[in-house]
């Protein structure tokens, strides 16, 4: 499917993933206060399964039979967009500051053009495209910040490792879905949810056999259900609504606009944003200008 120019409503669309996605890290810190993170990604993943699936019906696109091959299309879309990446960056950031992990999944959309020119006939890497990615990743490290960058040599190269992969599977699953089957938006996510459920079943267990405490406060509950709604189910609905329409490389800018998103909200919470921070946000939407502009013809 060849992009199409993104409008309105791809540009609404990737303003509301980053607003859904950039606030999301604030309802996880609730969340994991008193629930297991296994846990925390079983409950927001089946709660957005559940409700992806009566909204699917409801709008009279039910779902494929269990024999439609398109189930291993949803079985990838989920493994890939929720399952592993959510585990991988999980288990990582146990060892790994918060700005190594930020810069580390700053590689995300430089991964996506990567693998989209390669796989991808109609998604091939310009100069324009190259530019603006590699400007956009600038802007990045300078939002964590010089002390981001020197934990970049001291923290576990294994655990750093794990969150590099969690931002490989996030472009996999991008282009997988690029060259996925046409089905309806509203029923590829609720497939994949309920595969990414399914798939996080396992771990969750686990961790329960193995003694995890469970007493989650009303906080934390609140906070899950918030997750399954917001981050999990709108924001998937959203990104499938729009994604193979403007194609890979506008949708990876996603990666981008979430720190943005962070950062803003942190001044809202009452933290102090120095100059830098104001220069890396001026940084990256430079990025996504030079990204998205179409060189003149001669």
């Amino acid at each position: 499917m060849t992009p199409q120019n993104p409008g309105v409503k791809g540009w609404g669309g990737l303003s509301a993933l980053a607003i859904l996605w950039g606030g999301a890290f604030a309802v996880i810190t609730v969340a994991v206060d008193s629930v297991p993170p296994s846990l925390v990604a079983f409950g927001r993943l089946t709660l957005a399964a559940m409700l992806l699936t009566v909204w699917t019906y409801y709008q009279g696109r039910p779902l494929p039979s269990l024999t439609d091959r398109r189930w291993l299309w949803f079985a990838g879309l989920g493994l890939f967009g929720n399952t592993l990446p959510f585990t991988l960056i999980a288990i990582g950031q146990q060892q790994v500051p918060s700005g190594v992990a930020g810069i580390l999944m700053g590689m995300t959309p430089l991964a996506i053009i990567m693998a989209a020119h390669f796989v991808l006939p109609n998604e091939r890497l310009t100069p324009n495209k190259a530019a603006g990615f590699l400007i956009g990743f600038s802007g990045i490290v300078m939002l964590m910040g010089p002390s981001a960058l020197e934990g970049l040599l001291s923290t576990s190269f294994l655990y750093q490792a794990l969150i590099f992969g969690g931002t490989l599977c996030y472009a996999t699953n991008a282009i997988m879905y690029q060259a996925a089957p046409e089905t309806p938006p509203t029923a590829v996510a609720a497939g994949s949810l309920i595969c990414a459920a399914v798939l996080a079943l396992p771990l969750a267990i686990y961790d329960l056999a193995g003694g995890a405490t469970l007493a989650p406060s009303w906080g934390s509950v609140a906070a899950v259900v918030a997750l399954g709604l917001f981050p999990t189910a709108l924001a998937t609905i959203i990104y499938m609504g729009i994604a193979r329409k403007v194609g890979a490389a506008f949708i990876a800018m996603i990666n981008y606009a979430v720190p943005v998103v962070a950062a803003l909200l942190g001044v809202a919470l009452g933290e102090d944003l120095g100059p830098m921070a104001w220069l890396a946000l001026a940084v990256i939407l430079l990025g996504i200008f030079v990204a998205r502009r179409t060189p003149k013809k001669t």
